[in-house]
């Protein structure tokens, strides 16, 4: 099941998932289980980006009153998700300078 929810992710967090995996050498189920949940963050992270770039950060609601587009929610949490996940993978990022 992992392996498909892998190959539907988009070409940058696959590149990134694959990336991770392979530096820090991840196999276990959890640590795949985590990694997988930060780049669906990430894809989920770009499209709510994408959307606000073509529809604008602010819309009318039903009486014409300016709201945040709500995916600048979706964005948001996204954006949370990934870097919580990324950081539940306790990773040695000063290993990437050496």
């Amino acid at each position: 099941m992992a392996n498909d929810q892998v190959k539907a992710l988009s070409t940058e967090a696959g590149r990134l998932y694959r990336k991770i995996r392979r530096q820090w050498a991840i196999r276990d189920e959890p640590g795949l289980t985590i990694l997988l949940t930060a780049v669906q963050a990430l894809d989920r992270l770009r499209t709510a980006q994408r959307t606000l770039a073509v529809e604008g950060i602010i819309k009318p609601d039903r009486f014409g009153q300016d709201k945040p587009h709500p995916a600048v929610e979706v964005e948001q949490k996204a954006r949370s998700g990934l870097l919580l996940a990324l950081k539940s993978l306790n990773l040695d990022l000063e290993s990437l300078g050496k």
